[in-house]
């Protein structure tokens, strides 16, 4: 034993001076400087063009630092998102950063992270969570006396109410910004809010005030020698005097404008303001002209694939043929209008998917380069441990047969153990699995309801607004437009009953009556002489299904109901849903024309009803005579959690 304990006592004292040792980094003074001097260049860009190289360079250094260094890459990744409109990646960077432990001293980086996560919900337009974000932000930089951050946030929190079209509540925020920074006004902060501040005068009218900010901001632009920030200033200046009637002036300040957008070679600065000099010459009256300024914009925006100002520009046309009288002209620029507007809805439902497949694979690669690393602490422990090992052997050579056995006896355990650990991780991988399934139906199904749905809604709006601005004559025409506004009012029905499928991974059969019985007060309401029976056994009601099985019998019953109406002119309609030994039958019976089962062919909705009943495992049979109705049999099983295919 006392050989025993003595050779413990040396091999604790080997592993610990071998890990003092390992723990002796140098610090990298000089990265750290690259990393602050980095941060502050891309935060200083901050809501314009991001430097993806910087921000790439940055996460690399900050690698092996402390968290505040790994916090300021966090958040330049943030920043660059969000100026793409990648605005859930830049969130999860944000947050990322939130979470690496800083001390006091660095808790300005929350304060930045806060502000960042709060611009990012005020542009996706969920205003609660940006004040949130932005009052958190704010009780940071008021205790450490940050004026710049306060100035920014009070600024920011203009611009909400602003969205918002709260113009008291802008303004008074917004001369908070002002009077924050008002020794310091060479700041682009103050610049900001000076100009969103005379927006705001603009919009309610009071020019004076608005041209009163307008001259001095020109003024601390030109001291400053920055032609970029003279522009905003300008055209609201240009704006207010187009809106107050004196238009020689208006005239002037955009055409000053315009020198500026030019040099610069902003295509999207250029654009604006031909179509604000197309505006102002629908103004004037000079039709020829505003029409010739409004279309140079249009190309201009065309070239630059910026489709949010093109749908604007063609509003402008709309409204400038409209003064001329040339409605033919004008629906054409409206139709025109519409359709930017479509791919512009397509683009961006298209970015969000690609935004959700970035967000997914970083999220896989981040789990990678985890497991990795663990793979490799355990590999340069078993490094270690091997070479105290060798150390030990060679001072303690008679022990050899000793330590063989307890090497060996370790060696079993960690087997043990390691067996034990995969175990585990194969649980877990499977919860993750399970998890990241519901999470990506979730997605599918918001996806669905916010893209598609508003889709369907603006559709059935557009069908409205042309019916009731256009006197149709043409029958036709009228039929055909309430053809497509039922089949969109049907689509959404269709598509909220597949969005409640979706949402829930189990459904009990109460739930599916209930559809059922809306489904039929709906049919009551379109087939007034059609009489409807519907029963079903109370022992069905608590059965679960999982929801494919339980929308594949939602949709079956809906396609019998449905071919009973329009196809056998049935008068009555019946539905059972009983118990019959451990399964579930359900019968569908109507009183219609009826068909010879031996001479039809099946089209799809017959097809559709016997492939959905298969695919969950149940049988369906077809009874029908011509002249006699048609009986719908289904057998399935009690046990329908889940469907047999895809």
């Amino acid at each position: 034993m006392k050989y025993r304990s003595f050779l413990i006592g040396i091999f604790f004292i080997l592993v610990s001076c071998t890990e003092s040792k390992e723990k002796e980094k140098p610090l990298s003074t000089a990265n750290r400087e690259n990393i602050k001097k980095w941060f502050n260049s891309v935060r200083e860009q901050n809501n314009r063009e991001g430097d993806s190289v910087t921000v790439a360079n940055m996460g690399k250094a900050a690698t092996n630092e402390p968290a505040e260094y790994k916090a300021m890459a966090s958040i330049a990744s943030g920043i660059l998102y969000s100026v793409s409109s990648s605005y859930e990646l830049s969130i999860k960077h944000y947050e990322k950063a939130l979470r690496l432990p800083k001390n006091r001293d660095a808790d300005t980086l929350n304060a930045f992270a806060y502000t960042g996560i709060g611009n990012c919900y005020k542009h996706t337009g969920d205003y609660p969570k940006a004040f949130d974000n932005f009052y958190k932000a704010l009780k940071i930089f008021e205790n450490r006396n940050h004026k710049l951050g306060i100035s920014s946030v009070y600024a920011f929190i203009g611009e909400v109410h602003l969205q918002k079209n709260d113009l008291k509540s802008a303004t008074e925020n917004l001369k908070i910004a002002l009077k924050t920074l008002e020794n310091d006004k060479g700041q682009n902060g103050w610049l900001n809010a000076a100009h969103t501040l005379a927006n705001v005068y603009g919009m309610s009218g009071d020019y004076e005030s608005a041209l009163k900010i307008d001259e001095e901001g020109l003024r601390i632009a030109d001291s400053i020698k920055s032609r970029i920030e003279k522009v905003p200033f300008l055209d609201n200046k240009a704006n207010c005097y187009m809106y107050s009637g004196q238009l020689d002036s208006a005239q002037y300040y955009f055409e000053e404008c315009l020198k500026l957008d030019i040099a610069s070679g902003n295509k999207k600065q250029i654009a604006d303001t031909y179509s604000n000099l197309g505006n102002l010459a629908s103004f004037q009256k000079d039709f020829k002209k505003a029409e010739a300024l409004t279309l140079k914009s249009i190309d201009i925006l065309k070239s630059a694939n910026n489709k949010f100002n093109l749908t604007k520009c063609y509003q402008i046309l709309t409204e400038i043929y409209a003064r001329q009288g040339n409605f033919k002209k004008a629906l054409d620029a409206e139709i025109a209008y519409h359709e930017e507007y479509r791919k512009m809805i397509d683009e961006k439902k298209e970015a969000s998917l690609a935004e959700f497949k970035i967000l997914h694979e970083t999220e896989k690669k981040e789990k990678q380069l985890a497991e990795n690393k663990v793979e490799l602490l355990q590999k340069n422990a078993e490094v270690r441990r091997r070479n105290n090992m060798l150390i030990v052997l060679s001072l303690l050579v008679f022990f050899i047969l000793l330590i063989g056995f307890l090497i060996y006896r370790q060696q079993k355990l960690k087997h043990r153990q390691q067996q034990q650990e995969h175990d585990l991780k194969t649980a877990i991988s499977q919860i993750e699995t399970q998890n990241k399934l519901q999470n990506q139906r979730l997605a599918i199904s918001r996806d669905l309801h916010d893209n598609i749905g508003a889709q369907l809604t603006f559709i059935i709006s557009s069908v409205d607004n042309i019916k009731y601005a256009f006197d149709i004559k043409n029958t036709k025409l009228d039929d055909k437009l309430h053809t497509i506004n039922s089949f969109a009012k049907d689509t959404i029905v269709e598509l909220r009953d597949t969005i409640w499928a979706m949402n829930n991974s189990e459904i009990v059969f109460e739930d599916l009556k209930t559809r059922i019985l809306n489904f039929i007060e709906k049919a009551k309401e379109a087939k007034e002489h059609v009489s409807f029976k519907f029963s079903i056994d109370p022992e069905i009601n608590s059965v679960t299904l999982g929801s494919i099985p339980g929308m594949n019998i939602y949709r079956t019953i809906q396609e019998a109901v449905n071919n009973a109406l329009k196809y056998a002119d049935a008068s009555e309609i019946s539905i059972d849903i009983k118990p019959e030994g451990n399964d579930i039958r359900i019968i569908v019976v109507d009183d219609g024309s009826g068909f010879d089962p031996e001479t039809v062919e099946k089209g799809n909705g017959i097809g559709n009803m016997e492939k959905r009943i298969q695919d969950i495992g149940g049988k369906i049979t077809m009874e029908s005579e011509v002249g006699k109705g048609t009986t719908i049999g289904i057998l399935l099983p009690r046990n329908l959690t889940g469907s047999k295919s895809s």
